[in-house]
């Protein structure tokens, strides 16, 4: 598949069962479904960057990526940036404790944003602080996302003061393996692992 038009979504991550007709790669001139756990696609033209959406041509971007050959690597991580607009906490769910629901409404992070300077940045003085829109890849269209975490995780206390304040967010998770259960309840299952807050 060494071209520039045919390739694969992901490397090691296999695509869920139940995200497999669901995932879609948008470039500017098209918008196609990926197929099979690895996600394989064909496009018409070329492109650098492309956006993983859910459910179709107008269903919710959940992440931007650069252009590979042969597989553009995705692990199945989503990383949003906008505002938390509802929250919904549940203890009706068959789980072991309360899951709180976020609906966030944003846009993709741009494909090297971070939340903090990693290890490899170590020799890169002075780091620099997280900027809300300089992460944001703002010329893709907001979408709404459900995000999911059990209700005692740090990230939802954060995620209650951003919705209260109207502070904006960063939120950081990833599609859930089939093992875990979370798509039998929710349509769009992002499992919330981390938030970053900042001020309006």
């Amino acid at each position: 598949m060494n071209d520039e038009l045919t390739g694969q979504l992901t490397t090691r991550w296999r695509i869920p069962a139940y995200a497999r007709d669901m995932l879609w790669l948008e470039i500017e001139s098209e918008t196609v479904r990926v197929e099979g756990e690895r996600g394989l696609f064909i496009l018409t033209a070329r492109a650098d960057v492309l956006v993983v959406r859910w459910g179709g041509e107008d269903g919710p971007p959940l992440a931007q990526l650069r252009w590979q050959v042969d597989t553009l690597g995705w692990d199945g991580t989503v990383r949003i940036g906008g505002f938390v607009d509802a929250l919904h906490i549940t203890e009706a769910l068959d789980l072991p404790e309360a899951v709180t629901i976020l609906h966030v409404g944003g846009q993709p992070l741009k494909p090297g944003a971070r939340p903090y300077p990693g290890f490899d940045q170590r020799k890169r003085v002075p780091y620099a602080v997280p900027s809300f829109f300089d992460s944001l890849a703002d010329d893709i269209p907001e979408g709404v996302t459900t995000w999911v975490a059990f209700s005692e995780a740090p990230a939802v206390f954060l995620a209650q003061d951003a919705l209260v304040s109207k502070l904006r967010v960063h939120c950081f998770g990833s599609l859930p393996d089939e093992d875990t259960g979370w798509h039998a309840s929710f349509a769009l299952p992002i499992v919330l692992d981390a938030m970053s807050i900042f001020p309006t």
